[in-house]
């Protein structure tokens, strides 16, 4: 038995991490849950005040507010003490675990995340029959022109069929997430050189934490590995950091290249103008650039009709721009207007998309 639509729990999913949402969305879609996201503690909350959700799913850390306040907060309130709130983190050991649990969350899934977890949270919190939607069939039957297949991804330390099984089997999302995930793991390594050199422990270990739960769920296999056995061992010896903070560098350097490696044949080798999008397809260039270039001038001017102007062109990206519209919108979300234009011409280059920059500057 599966649910509707019009039967399906809402749920809500809070993440700073885009990759992290995009994949969590994928996999609650799939079981027949309607999911909404939120980038940190505060905006879940303003959301869990004026929505109505069957289940909340939350990371730990992240930056405004963490899902300790934010359980915190909500189990203080008598209309959401009942809520089920449920941890979902890169947690190593059962007494972290224990300690989650003691702080108020009702479960915890631990990062890497896949379909089973987020089913049996489902099954136990929201609403019988959820658990029986049908999640083993391809979402894709015949891949579009220039969209590659599960048989063009050769990445060494990867465990590529758990990478895509996260995101249902859906081969031109996951290819969108490993772009993602390579950008963002050389965003981090570059933090962490700093940190290094600033002396800043707790601001390291914030930046491995993040990075364990998002190289896990990409199916990164070696690096979270490498993560997992560094991270307790910079809490409890100071003397080693330097060393084990070496290692992990040797494992990032050696997971950036065979994402470029990977990339050179993972693009499409078609113009982004050959296909055309409908859901799960590639992007529809005509339609995205007058979009936009308009989104850019609001985003620009700082005016926060950026965030309906972007709604209109997500119908429009295809499966390779969902990991990118995620940051967009949660950039748009928190007002961050810089990191927003940013992201915007990060997408547009990807897509070989000329955005008529000249107009959007007024």
């Amino acid at each position: 038995m599966s649910m509707s639509q019009n039967t399906a729990p809402r749920v809500l999913y809070v993440d700073d991490e885009a990759i992290n949402q995009c994949i969590a969305t994928e996999i609650l879609l799939a079981l027949v849950a309607v999911a909404d996201t939120a980038s940190d503690g505060l905006q879940a909350l303003h959301l869990v005040r004026t929505g109505h959700y069957a289940l909340l799913i939350s990371d730990v850390e992240m930056p405004v507010m963490d899902g300790t306040a934010l359980t915190h907060i909500l189990r203080h309130d008598s209309r959401y003490q009942g809520l089920p709130i449920i941890a979902c983190t890169a947690v190593s050991t059962n007494e972290e675990e224990k300690k989650l649990m003691e702080q108020g969350f009702s479960a915890v899934i631990r990062k890497p995340f896949d379909a089973d977890a987020l089913r049996d949270v489902l099954a136990r919190f929201a609403a019988p029959g959820v658990g029986e939607a049908d999640t083993d069939a391809a979402p894709f039957s015949t891949p579009p022109t220039g969209v590659p297949t599960e048989k063009d991804i050769h990445l060494p330390g990867f465990s590529v069929p758990d990478g895509l099984a996260r995101v249902m089997g859906n081969v031109p999302l996951y290819v969108s997430l490993l772009f993602d995930f390579r950008r963002e793991l050389a965003n981090a390594s570059a933090d962490i050189r700093r940190f290094r050199q600033e002396g800043d422990m707790p601001a390291i270990l914030a930046a491995i934490h993040k990075l364990k739960g998002v190289s896990g769920n990409v199916g990164a296999t070696e690096l979270y590995a490498r993560i997992v056995d560094t991270e307790p061992r910079l809490r409890e010896d100071a003397e080693t950091a330097e060393k084990h903070l070496d290692t992990l560098e040797r494992y990032v350097t050696t997971t950036l290249k065979a994402l470029a490696e990977a990339e050179k044949t993972l693009a499409p080798t078609e113009s982004p103008h050959a296909v055309q999008s409908e859901e799960g397809e590639g992007p529809n260039i005509d339609k995205l650039r007058p979009i936009l270039t308009e989104t850019l001038r609001f985003i620009r001017q700082h005016d926060t009709a950026a965030r309906d102007a972007f709604e209109e062109a997500k119908p429009f990206l295809g499966a390779f721009g969902k990991a990118e519209a995620f940051d967009i919108q949660q950039s748009l979300d928190s007002f961050d207007f810089d990191k927003a234009e940013s992201s915007i011409l990060h997408l547009a280059r990807t897509l070989e998309l000329e955005l008529e920059e000249s107009d959007a500057l007024f």
